[in-house]
């Protein structure tokens, strides 16, 4: 992955503030022609360093559960394990990590009954994992979720994917 400079950090200051902006605002807002900006956000897709979708805020979507899951594994394998656990339905996503845990999981569950699902069953079951502990979001203040993983959990989960909002 290519390493990012100031033009590019400016560029994705302005597709953060705002996901809709166009090239051409972008290129007037930081005095560069709208060609530069086309072939930097190319660059940067296509080397892995930028990926462009809808988010949403969870706290938007009621019944849903986020919760945080320390693991402590046996032995040292943390990427094999870290692997395994990004696949599981309901992560969105897995840490390696200093302090008392080996691994982060962050996980949405579409209830109370898939959370414990998850660490009673899916979770337990890799091959290395010795202990966990969940801590449940009780009030989220800024956690977006891509569109097409929050769908892809709630349909994992036997919902049918569609989201109703608060």
């Amino acid at each position: 992955m290519a390493r990012m400079d100031i033009l590019d950090r400016k560029i994705l200051s302005c597709l953060g503030d705002d996901g809709r902006i166009s090239n051409r605002e972008i290129a007037r807002r930081l005095g560069v022609s709208e060609g530069t900006v086309r072939q930097r956000l190319r660059k940067l897709s296509e080397t892995g360093g930028l990926r462009i979708g809808a988010q949403i805020d969870i706290e938007t979507v009621p019944g849903l559960f986020l919760a945080f899951v320390g693991v402590k594994l046996d032995g040292r394998h943390l990427t094999e394990c870290a692997a395994q656990i990004e696949e599981l339905p309901s992560v969105l996503s897995t840490m390696i990590v200093t302090g008392r845990y080996d691994l982060m999981a962050v996980v949405l569950a579409d209830s109370h009954q898939t959370l414990v699902d998850f660490v009673t069953n899916r979770l337990s079951h890799i091959d290395g994992v010795r202990d966990s502990e969940t801590f449940v979001v009780l009030k989220n203040y800024s956690q977006w979720v891509p569109v097409d993983k929050l769908s892809s959990i709630l349909s994992a989960d036997g919902d049918d994917g569609e989201l109703e909002f608060n």
